[in-house]
């Protein structure tokens, strides 16, 4: 973006969900850019949300050297891309999940909308437009034989929304938050939770958007220390997560799961929060540091039992988790 005004970049998201507001609403508002949510395709746009020109409307392309657009999918969107490129606009395509990985797998809830000639829809445009933004060096790398510009922009927060405490209580709470694609990670670790639990009656589980707390609750001496809070809006998420003292956050070995970014990281790390995770996706992870890494359900276990009985531990994890967040990843 060097030389290029930032009034003069536009960012165009997924309508009102949080992905556009943390790949396309913050960057915007980082660089004094203008922002919107978009739904449909070209030409019959619909305006969900935004600032453009100061203003809750439509954009007007030619007000704009830059446009990111996010995973504009579909031949209405080529066209647009092509037309704008037409008049001297530089296009990019943002983009933040291998998604080429979705189609194959049976625990994601959209696998259908990317396989065949769906996913083709979305590739053609990669291939048109100037450049592809991308969250971590795997997508870039799977990514590069679309498009030779491709550039790694790392996800960072709002930490103005993460200025939270998270309450006193006499429950050491573990918290796992996540939305679809999950279930082959994350079950493997929730058995190990278990027995963790059992031998600890002041433990509890907190689990946000899919329902995992159901299950492990089946196995404790009552159901109701476990809490499953549904999908909730983006302006609420910090505040659900203030429910945990230990972040949990496994993945799985496959694309998709190499593709993830560290946001579960950051956004626990943020409320200074000890977190458990994968090395596969959360290698900015300080092992002992900034948290802990697990390779196994096993591994896991173990620290799932190490930082429910040691409050100094998670304490320390937690703020020196806050520190890096503050200082490498605010955006």
């Amino acid at each position: 973006m060097t030389g290029i005004d930032g009034k003069r970049i536009l960012f165009c998201g997924l309508g009102t969900s949080a992905v556009a507001w943390y790949r396309c609403v913050l960057p915007a508002q980082a660089l004094g850019a203008d922002w919107c949510g978009l739904g449909w395709q070209p030409p019959d746009l619909q305006f969900y949300t935004g600032l453009v020109k100061g203003a809750t409307r439509l954009p007007r392309w030619e007000d704009y050297d830059l446009i990111v657009f996010q995973q504009p999918r579909g031949h209405g969107w080529l066209k647009l891309i092509k037309d704008l490129q037409g008049k001297g606009i530089k296009v990019a395509f943002e983009i933040d999940d291998y998604v080429d990985a979705i189609g194959s797998m049976k625990d994601h809830d959209f696998r259908d909308a990317f396989r065949g000639e769906e996913l083709a829809k979305l590739h053609m445009n990669m291939r048109q437009a100037d450049a592809i933004l991308c969250s971590t060096e795997y997508i870039a790398h799977r990514y590069r034989l679309l498009n030779k510009r491709i550039f790694v922009c790392r996800n960072g927060l709002d930490l103005s929304r993460y200025k939270l405490t998270r309450p006193p209580r006499p429950t050491v709470n573990f918290l796992w938050a996540g939305g679809t694609g999950h279930v082959e990670a994350a079950v493997p670790w929730f058995q190990s939770l278990i027995p963790v639990m059992q031998e600890r009656p002041d433990t509890c589980l907190v689990t946000i958007g899919q329902n995992f707390a159901g299950g492990v609750g089946k196995h404790l001496d009552r159901a109701e220390r476990c809490l499953a809070i549904p999908f909730t809006p983006i302006e609420q998420y910090p505040s659900a997560m203030t429910m945990g003292d230990i972040a949990l956050a496994p993945a799985g070995h496959g694309g998709f799961h190499r593709g993830k970014s560290d946001l579960r990281f950051l956004e626990a790390g943020a409320l200074g929060m000890a977190v458990i995770a994968d090395p596969v996706t959360y290698g900015t992870i300080e092992h002992g540091q900034t948290g802990v890494l697990a390779a196994s359900p096993v591994e896991a276990q173990y620290w799932m039992a190490k930082l429910a009985d040691d409050e100094e531990l998670r304490v320390r994890l937690g703020e020196n988790a806050r520190e890096y967040v503050t200082e490498e990843r605010s955006m």
